[in-house]
């Protein structure tokens, strides 16, 4: 979804981030030349030549060690008061994916399910009064279906639960149904269901559910992105340190802020990619251009990749997991420190509203695994 209104809504914007910090991801793995979607190999070729890929993979999402939740927090109006939304998930998310492979072994993310008794805690805390602050315990009670990646589901439901109320979601074709305490459901297209959260004249539970519902997307959204960019690792391995310039203001950049900045791709193994290596990703005042976008964002911090894992079957030369960190409790993961700022321009001078920023904290660990 694309803003073009210069007063963001600060819940909505918070589910927007992941698609530019990725998008620098992708880029700069892959030594300036753009990314590849949704294509791509997990691994290279090997002395055994390519890896073979199955066509579904299983993929589990969990808590960083010591539950460093991932975590986005903002400034509110003028004063400063900031408030944060955590996604705590509880044990393992469980999914599968479908992919397929070209005679290059190119990859392509077909669909994915996000399967029933998956849950999540959804953790919203502010500084001043908020209807919405307070613990959402969502969970999945049928698979969510996505048939095709970047859309919404095709089927599936979960539950929003508070003590006092149990909010039903349930996918119908074009959009969903709501309803509360087993009540009366009501009907909404999908534009309409995202635009309850930010409509202070609903109904709270409304907002609550299209608040579970965003939180979805942002989550699984994270995972296929960093899942995009697991071959480009390879790549970024045969320049180390790696630095890429970032867009040039186009204009007069923000006080403090450098015409043009970088990022450096840090890869902290030798000789060739391996099991436990890690990789930090440093932005200083990283600008993206979005032409048709009446902002832009600047990005400054850290995103670090770490404790790769990967383990081939090699009486099959079959994939067999990959991801970083792990499932019991090891160390490393997708790891955010990471400042997006939004950035207005008024006849070619650029400003940074002083609450058009936000902060990414904490992360998870993910791996993808044959069935």
């Amino acid at each position: 979804m694309i803003r073009t209104d210069d007063d963001p809504s600060p819940w909505r914007t918070l589910w927007l981030i992941p698609v530019s910090v990725f998008a620098v991801l992708s880029i700069v793995a892959t030594g300036g030349g753009g990314g590849d979607g949704d294509d791509g190999s997990f691994v290279g070729d090997g002395d055994a030549g390519p890896v073979n890929l199955l066509p579904t993979y299983n993929f589990f999402l969990t808590n960083l060690q010591g539950d460093n939740l991932l975590t986005v927090q903002r400034p509110v109006g003028a004063i400063g008061v900031a408030f944060a939304v955590s996604i705590d998930i509880e044990g393992l998310l469980a999914n599968t994916l479908d992919i397929s492979v070209n005679a290059s072994n190119e990859v392509t993310f077909l669909s994915y399910v996000a399967r029933a008794s998956s849950r999540f805690d959804l953790i919203v805390t502010s500084g001043a009064v908020d209807p919405l602050e307070g613990t959402l315990t969502v969970t999945l009670t049928d698979d969510l279906a996505f048939d095709t990646i970047g859309a919404p589901p095709t089927s599936g439901a979960f539950t929003v639960v508070i003590p006092s109320e149990t909010i039903t979601v349930t996918v119908v074709p074009g959009g969903v149904q709501l309803s509360l305490n087993d009540g009366e459901p009501a009907s909404y297209t999908w534009d309409e269901f995202e635009n309850l959260l930010d409509d202070d004249a609903q109904e709270i539970w409304l907002r609550r559910a299209s608040l579970a519902g965003s939180a979805v997307e942002f989550l699984y959204e994270y995972f296929l992105n960093v899942a995009d960019i697991l071959d480009d690792l390879e790549l970024a391995t045969l320049t180390n340190p790696l630095v890429e310039s970032c867009d040039m203001f186009t204009g007069s950049p923000p006080a403090g802020v450098l015409p043009q900045g970088e990022v450096t791709v840090t890869w902290t193994g030798s000789g060739e990619l391996s099991p436990g290596d890690n990789f930090t990703w440093e932005f200083q005042d990283c600008w993206l251009d979005e032409p048709n976008d009446a902002t832009d964002d600047l990005l400054d911090g850290t995103v670090l990749l770490e404790n790769y894992t990967e383990t081939i079957d090699f009486s099959t030369n079959t994939l067999f997991e990959i991801g970083f960190g792990g499932l019991s409790g090891e160390p490393g993961g997708v790891i955010f420190d990471l400042t997006v700022s939004e950035t207005v321009e008024d006849n070619g001078v650029f400003t940074i509203p002083p609450d058009n920023w936000f902060i990414i904290t904490g992360g998870f660990a993910m791996i993808i695994q044959a069935p």
